[in-house]
This record gives C-alpha cells, sequence and structure tokens, in this order.
C-alpha cells in the first residue's frame, strides 16, 4: 500500500510531465520536475528521520495541490482563497515534520517541543516570505500580490508627525492613471498578502498543536 501511494503520484506527476513536453509548456515542465524531486525527498526524509504514513501522505497532497492546481491550473490567481488554505496546510505539515525532527535529535520536555513547533513552523514562513520579496525586487516578479485598499493610517498626515490619522483614498494618479477609476484604490505592495500568509502559517501551527497536543510524545 505505501509502495503503491508513492507510485501513484508519481504516475500522476509523470502524467502532467508528458503533456507539459508535448505541449512545450514550460510552466507545466518545471511544475512537474519541483513536484519529482519533492516527492523522492519526501521518501528519503521519511527514511532518514522515520515520520508517519500520515505525515508522509499530507506532504503528497501539498505537493500535487501546489504544484498542479497552484502553478499548472493557476489556482494561485485564479482561486482567491487557493493561497490562503495552502499557507495553513503548510504550516500545519512543517509542525508535524517538526515533531518527528526534534524527536530523531532526542528526548524534550513536552512544553518545549510545542514552543518549538510553533516557532519553527512560523520561521520556514517568514524565510519564505523574505524569500518572495528578494524574488519580486531582483526579478521583477509578484509573488507578494498586491491588495487595493481604500483608507491609509499613518503619522505623515498629522501636522505634528507623531499622532496616527486615518484618511480615506479618494483617489490616486500615477503617471497621469486614477487607480480609484481603474482598481477602486490604492494598490498596497506586498504588505497585505504577506501579514496575511503570516497569519495563515500562525493558525495552520496551532491547528496542529491543538489536534495532536495529546498525541505528542516526547
Amino acid at each position: 500500500m505505501k509502495k503503491n501511494i508513492f507510485f501513484y503520484m508519481i504516475m500522476v506527476v509523470v502524467f502532467y510531465l508528458i503533456i507539459g513536453i508535448i505541449r512545450l509548456d514550460m510552466t507545466t515542465i518545471f511544475a512537474c520536475i519541483v513536484s519529482l524531486l519533492l516527492i523522492f525527498c519526501i521518501e528519503l526524509l521519511q527514511k532518514k528521520i522515520g515520520y508517519s504514513d500520515l505525515c508522509k501522505f499530507l506532504c503528497y497532497v501539498f505537493v500535487l495541490s501546489t504544484e498542479i492546481l497552484g502553478q499548472i491550473y493557476h489556482f494561485y490567481t485564479r482561486v482567491w482563497y487557493f493561497d490562503i488554505i495552502m499557507h495553513t496546510f503548510s504550516s500545519f505539515i512543517i509542525s508535524y515534520l517538526s515533531y518527528y525532527l526534534l524527536r530523531f535529535f532526542g528526548d524534550i520536555n513536552k512544553m518545549l517541543l510545542l514552543l518549538f513547533i510553533f516557532s519553527f513552523a512560523m520561521m520556514i514562513e517568514s524565510v519564505w516570505e523574505i524569500s518572495e520579496f528578494c524574488i519580486d525586487r531582483v526579478f521583477n516578479q509578484d509573488m507578494q500580490k498586491d491588495t487595493i485598499i481604500n483608507e491609509i493610517t499613518s503619522t505623515y498626515f498629522s501636522t505634528s508627525g507623531d499622532t496616527p490619522v486615518k484618511l480615506k483614498v479618494n483617489d490616486v494618479i500615477v503617471d497621469g492613471i486614477s487607480f480609484y477609476s481603474k482598481y477602486g484604490g490604492y494598490i498596497d505592495i506586498g504588505l497585505y498578502d504577506t501579514i496575511s500568509d503570516m497569519v495563515c502559517a500562525l493558525v495552520g501551527s496551532g491547528i496542529f498543536i491543538i489536534i495532536f497536543k495529546k498525541r505528542l510524545v516526547c
């Protein structure tokens, strides 16, 4: 059964890889190659630190979801809540993996174990968000999705420069284009997306801790 799951995962990815090669679709080819590498890494890592089959299966689900649904079928841009689900789910899985990772190195107090699980998940998410920022700046990408906002609170708007003042965005003109008329407000360049992803990571790790708290063995 274990080998069957691995075989099915490989077959699904290879199927999409063949389609990508036939269509010369580089996005599909790249997503499939990344998926294959991750699937083999999941297998090797399980042999190394001995995490459960359930944890491995969840890793498989995440890889196929983010690469095939997210990249090939463009769920990240076409389904507005897909990114929220993936960030929450990934944090849950990272928390799961961190538990086995810590057990691999030795015993630890249960409270410290919970703290490590939470901290490790948030650290991975932080590194990922920094990576997104760097990729956007260096390669002119848009991994940190923009958000339309209609009001801004800032000390820049106060006469003293010390008191936060909230102003509604009635119009923003950039290169002669009215952003309010065209987009419905001011375009935030990724901050809301980054913080939302961090909140999802917090929630995902929290859900894992709540579900598995009584089952965690130090």
